[in-house]
């Protein structure tokens, strides 16, 4: 299985009227892999038009509008709260309850969702079954008295999740605003070229393949950027000590040509699977990647160990959707066991090390991986996870739970038990995961920047009596 929600966003603040349809449709092509169950955008000029359509961005008709406008942004949707509806397509018109209209547009998830749908603050009359329109109003509800900088150091304290946010604002002056969560869970940036300026949720969206601009830094926790026809305007609200960087962004979510916080995402998970070399290296006549996400580890795997990388999977291209973030387990083990097709000529009566990023239910790795490799008679087959074993659900926007967990039953034992657990679960020959030290030395950065709750079951949380209002 692979995972659900980690929506993408892109903003777009354009100094030609007609392009803003191409960029947002550009920069969305980018992060189709942040979300797949919708797409969206809104624009403004003049007055503010929004179209949603379900599925991939590819399959869209809402690109086809002859609109022309200075501003822009744009969703992908991967639920985590709130059906898979049309209803429930970001962005989504939203109106202050001092009439100031604008639209908005997020990735993340609310902790604390169903506290604050049960204690509405005045002006939230609205009933919501997503979060995002709680948050959006939460952002916004003051909209017309007060600035997006004032109502978010007011209303930061009450809301416990992980947010990368875009408000478009209309009326004289028009603008884009992005708020990034001060825990900084999400990943959130902003790029430039020439005259024209973007908000994206990876950099990748600036690559010239597709928006062609300069990356220009990482939106940073706690802060609030603004785009205009003026130019750039940051405010740093808030100034944590303690940050929350989402592992998973550089193990699985993110593309591995995106650069996060600094750090190259490939370079992580290739230094993951030389990790795993080094650690539980085994005889073998090949390192077998499982595609798409497995293969940057699978490269470091196989260059620490001198066993040679095949392709022994060809993947359906037209199964595109990642299994995990898929909506029920039905559909996604109909999926797992279309989307790849094993090459018996290379693996038959072979011993092979099979590495992939992460083991969530285990249902890919169970039928689409090792039963059809024993089926076309492999002699041996070695599991290798650069992910260490997930244990606990994630409160913070991806759409698993400790009960589906394949890992989580053999929380207590040992390191190198609960690997031969999952391993025998599984039919594997044998099974590694990595371990918490070797992903925080992969990726870099101090345990204190990092979430890692569902590895551990502690999540960082603000501690708003250190975190500093420099508002």
């Amino acid at each position: 299985m692979k995972l659900t929600e980690n929506c993408a966003v892109v903003g777009v603040s354009t100094a030609e009227d007609n392009d803003v349809l191409r960029f947002l449709q550009e920069g969305l092509s980018a992060l189709q892999h942040r979300g797949q169950e919708s797409v969206g955008i809104s624009v403004y000029n003049g007055e503010f038009k929004t179209f949603t359509s379900m599925g991939l961005m590819s399959e869209s008709k809402i690109f086809l509008n002859n609109i022309k406008a200075p501003l822009g942004i744009g969703h992908e949707r991967y639920s985590t709260a709130g059906r898979s509806t049309l209803a429930n397509a970001q962005p989504i018109a939203v109106r202050s309850k001092h009439g100031v209209d604008y639209a908005f547009a997020f990735n993340g998830n609310l902790r604390n969702f169903s506290k604050l749908k049960s204690e509405l603050r005045e002006g939230i009359t609205q009933p919501t079954e997503s979060d995002t329109r709680l948050i959006a109003r939460l952002l916004g509800s003051e909209l017309g008295v007060k600035t997006v900088e004032q109502i978010y150091h007011d209303a930061a304290p009450e809301i416990d999740g992980s947010y990368s946010a875009l408000l478009l604002l209309g009326g004289k002056k028009p603008k884009i605003t992005a708020v990034r969560d001060p825990l900084g869970i999400r990943p959130l940036c902003l790029g430039r070229r020439g005259d024209d300026y973007f908000i994206a949720s990876e950099s990748v969206a600036f690559a010239d393949c597709y928006l062609d601009a300069k990356f220009v830094r990482d939106v940073e926790p706690g802060e609030v950027v603004t785009v205009d026809d003026s130019g750039v305007h940051a405010c740093k609200v808030f100034d944590s000590p303690r940050h929350g960087h989402c592992m998973f962004e550089w193990v699985y979510f993110a593309r591995m040509d995106s650069v996060i916080e600094g750090i190259p995402v490939y370079k992580v998970r290739e230094d993951l699977g030389r990790a795993l070399a080094e650690k539980s290296g085994v005889d073998a006549d090949m390192v077998v990647p499982v595609p798409d996400s497995g293969r940057s580890a699978a490269t470091g795997y196989a260059m620490a160990s001198g066993v040679p990388l095949r392709e022994v999977f060809q993947v359906d291209r037209y199964q595109y959707q990642r299994i995990f973030i898929m909506p029920d387990q039905a559909v996604r083990e109909r999926k797992a066991s279309k989307k790849l097709n094993v090459l018996p000529s290379i693996a038959k009566g072979k011993r092979v090390v099979v590495v992939d990023d992460s083991i969530v239910r285990g249902t890919n790795m169970r039928n689409m991986v090792i039963n059809k490799l024993k089926r076309v008679g492999v002699k041996e087959i070695h599991v290798r996870i650069s992910c260490p074993p997930l244990m606990d659900r994630c409160p913070y926007g991806v759409d698993f739970h400790r009960g589906e967990l394949i890992a989580s039953k053999y929380h207590g034992l040992s390191h190198e038990e609960l690997c031969q657990r999952v391993g025998k679960e599984l039919g594997a020959t044998s099974l590694y995961y990595n371990t918490l030290e070797d992903l925080k030395a992969s990726i870099g950065l101090a345990a204190n920047e990092l979430c890692m709750g569902c590895l551990t079951g502690e999540y960082p949380e603000v501690d708003w009596s250190q975190s500093i209002s420099v508002w």
